[in-house]
């Protein structure tokens, strides 16, 4: 019977005899009590190297009582589990030392039994809170962050670790360092492997960390946002680097000056006490922004702003139509707009530069200089029209950092935050 308790509990150790199972209330909760026994047999002794037995075949090593220690196990059912482990004491009649047999269920002078720290490293590879992690296991959160911060020297080295062909650059907020509140975060542009997490995003610190790594002059291909900051760290460190704007960016910066100029234009019409016009575009300005090629042309019906039997049934390019037809200016700038938006979606980058640098001086001031200011990254956008890397995969390690951050309820230590993202993504292995 004590062999098939032993395996269900998963000890393999042959020394461990199991006595008795019963079951205890602690602190108002019911516990599972395991007694067992650890006796090993002595080949020799740890301080002198003597032998159980000397030359005239007298026993060197004799039995000194017992040690009670209670390990913490896994739970089984739902119940917390406990093990009273008496640990046989042992004398040395050579040096006259003495010592405790050690099992190995538990590491030394610890009550937490190793089944019990492998769960909570499998857990914090999952996004869930620390004080969740120690409620499943049965311990103190110290338990578990003491766990966490001996998981950092598992990290690997990236100073020395080598940089991929092609490299995503981005930032996400943090609040779990001094230095600055936007983090920064590199991966690898072709397997989206993540390289490394720094504290802060300034280009001296960014400067600093890439000189210090021999392979830098690997990177070909630098994929980023519109941040300035990365096109001065690519002369820097990446000589051999082209920069790679993501295309996700390029078309968030389309969207977002068409945006602004139709609430401006939105605000000019209510002016005119034209309220009908105002709530129609400001109910249906999602239409203004899609794609002309997914426009239906064929099914008709009613609409949120156009309903029956005021308004017949009408497609969606109709509907579209009565909307620009409130606004001439709106209408001429919603062309110029898709133009330029199909351009970078044909990847023409000739095309592209060449319909925002021929915007015509009568459209708003405001759009056609937010548009035109993407001529500063003319090298950038026209690699992303050439080249397939996407800034998408480490926006996906985003998401997952602030679902993290969110059901952690934030992180005090950069240290504890920056290790579980290391190992949510599979990069700390303990085995």
């Amino acid at each position: 019977m004590s062999d098939h308790i032993k395996k269900m509990l998963r000890i393999t150790d042959p020394s461990l005899k199991i006595m008795d199972v019963s079951y205890e209330t602690i602190k108002s909760r019911q516990i599972i009590v395991i007694t067992a026994n650890f006796s090993p047999n002595q080949k020799s002794c740890p301080n002198c190297g003597c032998t159980a037995q000397n030359q005239f075949g007298n026993p060197s090593i004799v039995k000194n009582g017992k040690k009670c220690v209670r390990v913490r196990l896994d739970q089984y059912n739902h119940l917390p589990t406990i093990m009273k482990l008496f640990k046989q004491r042992y004398r040395c009649k050579e040096c006259s030392s003495h010592w405790t047999a050690q099992s190995t269920l538990v590491e030394k002078r610890c009550s937490i039994g190793y089944h019990v720290k492998f769960k909570i490293i499998d857990l914090l590879k999952e996004k869930c809170s620390l004080t969740l992690i120690a409620k499943l296991c049965h311990v103190s959160i110290t338990t578990v962050i003491r766990i966490l911060k001996g998981l950092r020297t598992y990290i690997p080295n990236s100073k020395t670790s080598t940089l991929p062909t092609v490299l995503m650059v981005d930032e996400f907020r943090s609040h779990a360092s001094l230095e600055d509140k936007m983090s920064f975060i590199c991966a690898d542009g072709e397997t989206g492997k993540l390289v490394d997490i720094l504290p802060t995003r300034k280009l001296n610190r960014l400067t600093h960390y890439f000189m210090e790594n021999p392979s830098r002059m690997n990177v070909r291909y630098l994929v980023t946002d519109m941040n300035a900051a990365y096109d001065q760290l690519t002369k820097r460190v990446f000589p051999n680097a082209k920069v790679v704007i993501d295309r996700f960016h390029i078309i968030k910066h389309l969207n977002k000056s068409f945006q602004d100029f139709r609430i401006k234009e939105m605000k000019r019409i209510a002016m005119t006490k034209n309220k009908e016009a105002y709530f129609k575009l400001k109910a249906n300005w999602r239409y203004l922004t899609k794609n002309r090629q997914s426009i239906q042309y064929t099914e008709y019906k009613t609409w949120r702003s156009f309903r029956a039997p005021k308004y017949p049934h009408l497609t969606e390019a109709m509907m579209i139509d009565r909307l620009l037809n409130y606004s001439p200016v709106l209408k001429e700038t919603y062309d110029y707009f898709h133009n330029i938006s199909d351009a970078l979606r044909e990847k023409e980058p000739n095309l592209f530069f060449t319909l925002i640098n021929e915007l015509p001086e009568h459209l708003d001031e405001s759009f056609r200089k937010k548009l035109q200011g993407l001529t500063k990254y003319e090298g950038g956008i026209r690699n992303a029209m050439i080249y397939p890397y996407s800034n998408g995969k480490i926006e996906a390690k985003n998401t997952h950092i602030k679902t993290l951050k969110r059901v952690s309820y934030g992180f005090k230590s950069f240290d504890n935050m920056r290790t579980r993202i290391f190992m949510m993504n599979q990069l700390i292995i303990i085995k």
